[in-house]
């Protein structure tokens, strides 16, 4: 391999300018020689100031059509010139040996892409570092490794667009992706792995993610969509909906039967379920204030699993009888 092999950064951007900023002057930071990477924003018509701000910092500049995440790594694929394709967001701060770090990993020729943790920085409000906890500690994130915390290089099923970096060559044997609303990085991954190939999630390929989605009624819409777009991504690759995606996606609907019946029943039963219920929030409240010492995010915590619980049931049915 190259000592510095040319790297397509692709950033998807639609009214990004106040996090835009930040993270541009991380990739202006990064410990990798500046003639060896470009940098393609690919806007949906963002109508403040992300593009000029973009302009600032040398980036290329195209646009897209189709107004989702999907149609922007399409579109950007499409001007790549490096030999490898980083992807991440707008509201991601890169670290600096980013690139550096995870290219040793590509030295294996069936790896074709790396990626690693995600990470909320410490500025965020309670309610976005209590998201964060609870991804990463629920069936939701099934397959979603990059939720988590690995310790060690681990092979994966799929790694996040926010924090990946691909061969060209084997993205552009599998682009373009279906321009689904979301779970297209999920999508790209299992096509790829679908060729033998292999993911990597190395704990020293970091970014920082200021996760836009940081209030209740922001976040059951992300849940929501994540739960559509992979019910979609099931009807393309079917073997993608797993066991625990349709047990998620159904519990809503059968509780509320089955509680409902209980009930009216006058069911100890009904009592005994919603003391478990209880006891599993708590348990994961107490499990919160242990690991991060905060109170106030602990206290956060049964509202984000309910809000996560109900946002992915909902969208889940809906999108599977639509």
């Amino acid at each position: 391999m190259t000592l510095h092999p040319v790297i397509s950064i692709i950033i998807p951007t639609k009214n990004n300018e106040d996090t835009i900023e930040n993270c541009m002057k991380s990739l202006a930071g990064l410990k990798y020689p500046e003639d060896r990477y470009e940098i393609l924003i690919v806007d949906g018509h963002s109508k403040d100031g992300t593009v000029a701000i973009a302009e600032r910092y040398g980036a290329k500049i195209f646009y897209e059509e189709g107004g989702t995440r999907a149609a922007a790594c399409n579109v950007g694929l499409s001007h790549v010139h490096g030999d490898y394709v980083a992807f991440t967001d707008a509201d991601c701060i890169v670290d600096k040996m980013w690139l550096a770090n995870a290219l040793k990993y590509f030295e294996e020729t069936a790896v074709a892409g790396v990626g690693g943790p995600n990470i909320v920085p410490d500025d965020v409000v309670s309610f976005g570092k209590a998201i964060d906890f609870v991804l990463s500690h629920t069936i939701f994130s099934a397959g979603a490794t990059y939720a988590k915390r690995l310790g060690v290089p681990t092979e994966v099923e799929s790694i996040g667009g926010c924090n990946a970096i691909y061969q060209t060559k084997v993205l552009k044997a599998v682009f373009p992706i279906n321009e689904i609303p979301t779970a297209e990085d999920a999508l790209l991954n299992h096509r790829i792995r679908l060729k033998g190939l292999r993911l990597i999630d190395a704990p020293d390929v970091v970014v920082w993610h200021y996760r836009h989605w940081d209030t209740p009624k922001l976040f059951f819409r992300r849940m929501t969509a994540y739960a559509r777009g992979r019910v979609q991504a099931g009807r393309i690759h079917r073997e993608m909906v797993k066991p625990m995606h349709k047990l998620a996606g159904f519990s809503l609907p059968v509780m509320i039967i089955a509680m409902t019946t209980l009930f009216f029943m006058g069911n100890s039963v009904f009592f005994a379920v919603v003391s478990i219920g209880i006891f599993i929030l708590l348990f994961f409240s107490g499990k919160c204030l242990h690991e991060t010492k905060s109170p106030d995010v602990a206290l956060l915590v049964p509202l984000v699993i309910l809000i996560e619980w109900i946002g992915w049931s909902s969208g889940y049915v809906k999108e599977t009888f639509t």
